[in-house]
Formats: C-alpha cells, structure tokens, sequence
C-alpha cells in the first residue's frame, strides 16, 4: 500500500505515537528538511529492536527525542561536508594523473579521440574479481566515452566557455584542457580503457603525490577510483554517508584510499578533521548513539 502524504502536524503525531518525543522546533525544522531524510535515514541506533518484535511499526527506545535524531542527521551532513573536500581533491589529483599520462604518450591534441590509442576488450582493466561479460561491457564503455568526449566538442548549447574558447582559437580541445568539463565517473571509465603503460604511469605519479607510502598496481588504482566515485556522489548528493558502503567499502576503507592518493599533511588535517567532529558533537549525541556511529564507519571513538 502507497503511503499518504501527512501534513507537519500528522507527521508529529506519528512520532509521538511511535515514542519520539517532539518540541517547538520539530516542526519548523521538518519545514527545512525532509521528514524521511531525518527519522528514515537515521532511526536505526534509536529503534528498541525488542519491543519491534512484537510491532509491525517502528518503536523507539525510552527516552528518544526528534532533536536526537536530528543531531544524528546533522553530523552526517558535517562528516559529508568535511569528506567532501578532501573527496574532491582526490579527485583533482586522480584525474589530472592518468590525463597527463596519456597526453605524455599522445601529446596531439586530439589524440584522445582516435580508438587507436585504447585498448582492446582483452586488455581492458577490471577488477581482479570481475565475472561479466568484458567484451560487452567494453563495447558499451567505448561508446559511451566517445560518445561522451565527442559531445563535449560538438554540443554548442552546452559546452563550456573554455571549451568555445579553445576551439575558436586553436580549432581542437587537448585532453589536459577538457579534463575539468569531464566527470570523476568520465575518468575512471578512461583509465579502465588505457593501456598498461599508462596505466602504470598514472598510479606512479599517485604514488608521489602521496610520499610514496605504498606502490599502486593498475589494478589498486581501478578499485580506488570505484570507491571513492560512490563515496563522492553520495557527499555530493545528501545521502547518508558514516554506514554507507561502495562496492563492499565502509568509511573506514575510504580512509585507506585516500591516504594513498593524498600528501601527507593533507591526510593528517583529515584526520584531524574527523577527530574533532566526533569529539565536538559528544554533547549533542548520546555516547550509545556515537558508538554505533563510530562502529558503522570503522573508527575509534574519541571519548568524552
């Protein structure tokens, strides 16, 4: 059965028919933010699991208020915010890596364009655990990129101004130059389709940028741009990130991954980062509730 749209005041109702105590807030704050956003998304460390043994309806713990919940709901948004720019210098870093590997091999400017310079279905990178279909899943990649890169330069409506610019100017676009209209997915499906030199090229340029703490194969760095584009759509989409999972990772995977793309000091203000969201919401989420949360990402909880 669909469900029936409840105005602010049936949505109060419910709460408090489900145990959730509510205040002045609750419903100018529902105004702001979705109701299932906030009680879907982030109920499960509230809900006394007991008792909905016996209930078909979602029962709360003694003592649960909407402002809890909604503490929870505003710490994950604070950890998206926080992930979400270190997530997005990872990707700056991965993008302009395997771009500049393949213009140091093919440095004309449309290089990029010409199917010559990428592998065949028998060479292109997969996951190690991979059971598909490669020869159909190359085909639809490859016509998807070319697809996708050839549009860039020929869809007038929606090109960009630098685009414009570099074609009226110089009447081609090199790779290095189109790589900022192009999306993390865009370049993790352009690296699958490389060859192992620039493969290789790419993950050793990672590998310096991070101080060279571990070598990356293609294949780690394959499984790094996987992950971190889930994680970064789900920043950048308001999804709720600290028990979310991509293709098997958890945050704390996330983590790893990215302190084998990010310099050092970098990782280190992250760290830093997280530590100090975790220790200053101590007041406002209950030490049960920052434990499943702690638990959920993989990390240590700072305390009180």
């Amino acid at each position: 059965m669909a469900k029936e749209f409840k105005t602010f005041e049936q949505l109060v109702e419910l709460m408090e028919s489900r145990g959730i105590t509510t205040d002045e807030q609750t419903i100018p704050t529902l105004k702001r933010e979705s109701y299932y956003a906030i009680i879907n998304g982030y109920k499960d460390p509230f809900l006394d699991k007991m008792v909905m043994q016996r209930s078909a309806e979602d029962i709360y713990s003694p003592g649960t208020t909407f402002r809890q919940i909604y503490n929870l709901f505003m710490f994950d948004r604070q950890l998206r915010q926080t992930m979400f720019s270190y997530l997005t210098a990872s990707e700056a870093a991965l993008k302009n890596a395997v771009v500049y590997a393949f213009c140091e091999r093919h440095p004309k400017p449309s290089e990029y364009l010409e199917r010559s310079n990428y592998v065949d279905s028998k060479n292109m990178l997969v996951p190690k655990t991979y059971r598909g279909n490669k020869s159909e899943e190359y085909a639809i990649n490859m016509a998807n990129l070319m697809r996708i890169l050839n549009g860039k330069l020929t869809n007038t409506k929606r090109m960009r101004p630098f685009v414009k610019h570099y074609l009226n100017c110089y009447g081609s676009v090199p790779l290095w130059v189109l790589q900022n209209d192009l999306t993390f997915g865009n370049i993790a499906h352009f690296y699958q389709l490389q060859t192992r030199n620039i493969q290789n090229a790419a993950c050793k340029t990672i590998g310096e940028i991070a101080g060279g703490n571990a070598r990356l194969t293609p294949h780690d760095l394959l499984r790094v741009f996987d992950v971190l584009v889930g994680f970064r759509n789900i920043c950048a989409h308001d999804e709720r990130l600290y028990c979310a999972s991509v293709k098997g990772a958890r945050f704390v995977d996330l983590i790893r991954y990215m302190n084998r793309i990010l310099p050092q000091a970098d990782m280190k203000r992250l760290m830093n980062d997280l530590g100090s969201l975790v220790h200053g919401n101590t007041r406002n989420i209950d030490a049960h509730v920052l434990l499943h949360v702690t638990s959920a990402m993989g990390v240590k909880s700072t305390g009180n």
